[in-house]
């Protein structure tokens, strides 16, 4: 069976808070794939993953509300989003 963080563990390799990793949760943006029968929060491989992805967006201007959309858009990928991210810079830079 893959190993599974609990949430304080994702909290601590990420360098995050267990509040914004509830906060996260709470809106949609990751929520884990396990709970225990108490509702502990339990992250898999793919969450610490798509958490990855999350944490690197907001280095490219995006807000969480982007970050979710691009992560839901089965088309996503690195290169759309670097594509999305020189479009915003040239329409910044024509100002």
């Amino acid at each position: 069976m893959p190993k599974l963080l609990q949430i304080g563990e994702l909290a601590k390799q990420a360098g995050l808070s267990i509040r914004t990793l509830r906060y996260y949760d709470e809106i949609g943006l990751l929520m884990p794939s396990h709970r225990t029968e108490a509702e502990y929060r339990l992250y898999s491989e793919a969450d610490i993953a798509r958490l990855q992805q999350i944490l690197s967006l907001p280095q490219l201007g995006f807000a969480l509300k982007e970050i979710r959309q691009c992560l839901e858009n089965p088309d996503f990928s690195l290169g759309n989003v670097i594509n999305l991210h020189l479009a915003r810079l040239q329409e910044q830079m024509a100002v």
